[in-house]
């Protein structure tokens, strides 16, 4: 490993061995479990429970950055094609000239960058890079909506972000094979640096296996629907999913947690809780009891890379029904931890996946069951940290 003027762990000539000096970059503050859903923060417990020094870098500085929300703004207003302020030139060369210097002052042994295009190339060249992200560039663009109708200028910049960070990466972890595929054939990252490892749960206080596993006490059927936007996370297709199943007769409810509709809908069944904060310790106890009273966790979504919330929903042993898109499939595995339907399945398959389930109450038993062993085995940050801390030990 190269020099950064601090004895290496393991190096026998020099001071006993110390635990790994990482710089952890981002362009928010990880400590915060506001930013981007918990994930870094989340990312960091599980290195530093693996002996690790780690060291927060972020957030960064882009002093660019607000005039470039304004412009981009304002092309939204008009319906011009969208600029992504983050990955605009001038303002990731900011980013980029802010990690180097914090990542010099803090002479650390290498860097841990979660999400970090926008700033891999400010990593000095004699310090290993770790870069993860739960997609790249060709699989978001006109799929995710955060990168629809960009402008062709906005789609090189992100790109050339893209590329540089898989070149320059000494280790390169995703979460799904269907981020790793592309960063492989479409970036052409070298497979031998890639790895396959799953995200976990963002849970403070995750239920023991017991609790978990535990007979429901109410009768009849709740699902539980839990996202931050109504259309792109299909709240319309799980009402839909409500009604036929209680066409059947099937006496079923379904909260939907995280978001309003734009329109009041009222049905018979239907629970809409349009904000829980995870901060206020009241309302967090709240989403808890939604999960452990609920018998499955239906999110009809319409794009999405990865799914954290399908990694809390089986740390309670709730089978999700979902669809197969994006990296969906790689943390929800059919008939391991829930049902993959077709990405553009109506309501009613949702429901016909769900009432086939009912028919058979000791596959519902056991598929509660492999949905927990799949959280316990892979999907906790435990898991991946343990994982992740052999690799960067090899660097």
């Amino acid at each position: 490993m190269v020099s950064t003027g601090i004895p290496r762990r393991g190096d026998q000539r020099s001071a006993p061995a110390r635990p790994l000096r990482v710089g952890f970059v981002t362009i928010g503050d990880p400590r915060k479990v506001g930013f981007w859903s918990g994930t870094p923060y989340y990312m960091a417990r599980a290195l530093e429970e693996q002996a690790m020094e780690i060291v927060g870098l972020g957030p960064l500085q882009a002093p660019a950055l607000p005039l470039h929300k304004a412009y981009a703004k304002i092309r939204r207003t008009f319906g011009l094609p969208r600029l992504s302020p983050f990955h605009a030139a001038p303002v990731a060369r900011q980013f980029a000239t802010d990690a180097e210097r914090k990542i010099s002052d803090a002479e650390v042994d290498m860097v841990f960058a979660p999400a970090g295009s926008t700033f891999a190339r400010g990593t000095p060249p004699d310090v290993p890079l770790v870069y993860t992200s739960d997609a790249t560039f060709k699989l978001v663009e006109n799929y995710h909506p955060n990168y629809r109708n960009l402008s062709r200028r906005a789609r090189i910049e992100i790109d050339a972000l893209e590329r540089d960070s898989i070149s320059r990466a000494d280790l390169l972890l995703y979460p799904t094979e269907w981020a790793a595929q592309s960063a492989m054939e479409d970036y052409g990252a070298d497979p031998a640096l890639v790895h396959v490892i799953p995200w976990g749960a963002n849970l403070m206080d995750a239920p023991d296996r017991e609790t978990a596993l535990r007979e429901r006490a109410h009768t009849g059927l709740r699902l539980l629907f839990v996202g931050v936007d109504w259309a792109e996370k299909g709240a319309a297709i799980a009402i839909e999913a409500l009604d036929c199943l209680r066409a059947q007769g099937i006496d079923a409810r379904l909260t939907i947690c995280g978001c309003s509709p734009p329109h009041p809908v009222d049905r018979d069944g239907l629970e809409i809780i349009p904000f829980l904060d995870k901060q206020n310790p009241e309302e967090m106890k709240r989403l808890t009891r939604l999960f452990d009273e609920s018998d499955f966790f239906i999110l009809p979504t319409r794009a999405d890379c990865y799914g954290i919330v399908f990694c809390e929903a089986a740390a309670y042993g709730l089978p999700s029904i979902a669809p197969a898109t994006g990296g969906v499939p790689g943390v929800v595995l059919h008939g391991t931890n829930g049902i993959l339907v077709d990405p553009d399945a109506p309501g009613r398959d949702y429901a016909a996946a769900i009432a086939a389930l009912l028919a058979d109450p000791g596959r519902i038993s056991r598929l509660r069951e492999s949905t927990r062993n799949r959280y316990e085995a892979e999907l906790n940050w435990s898991a991946w940290g343990q994982r992740v801390g052999k690799l960067m030990a090899s660097l």
